[in-house]
């Protein structure tokens, strides 16, 4: 069962439109400094879903595009063989990912992790970094993402 405070206030949560725009920027953040791991140019599949990720965050564009971008990334994932370039195109589907259920910007915080951890550099580094960054948000909601992505980063090995 989902957090209702990631559960946007149009749906019977309590996570307001901005801090939900403000979520996606995070994962967007998150997804980014990891682009470089991907190993080769990115294809169509993830340069489109990085466009949506910032036109949702922008009102440019509908939460359905951003579901079907985000499908469309993790089948596209199954087929990579690389596996840092499985956890870079995994991190950019979840970030994207985000306009349809909040919690996702944790996904795209914690593959970006993973790839690091894969590509044999410090994911602790990146973790501290991705702290950081969640200053900028309600303390409430802040101090929930940490306590929550510690549960699931286990579930990645991390």
């Amino acid at each position: 069962m989902r957090d209702k405070r990631f559960v946007a206030l149009h749906r019977g949560g309590s996570l307001s439109p901005e801090e939900h725009r403000n979520l996606m920027g995070w994962a967007i953040s998150c997804f980014e400094r990891v682009l470089p791991h991907y190993g080769e140019e990115l294809n169509v599949i993830l340069k489109s879903a990085i466009k949506i990720a910032y036109d949702w965050k922008n009102e440019k564009c509908s939460t359905g595009a951003a579901m079907d971008a985000s499908r469309s990334v993790h089948a596209y994932a199954r087929t990579i063989k690389n596996s840092v370039s499985v956890m870079v195109a995994r991190a950019i589907g979840h970030g994207v990912a985000t306009a349809h259920m909040a919690d996702h910007c944790m996904g795209a915080a914690l593959y970006a992790q993973k790839a690091l951890k894969l590509a044999g550099m410090s994911y602790v580094e990146e973790r501290n970094w991705q702290e950081e960054q969640l200053s900028s948000l309600p303390i409430e909601l802040e101090s929930l993402i940490k306590e929550t992505m510690g549960i699931k980063a286990k579930g990645l090995g991390l």
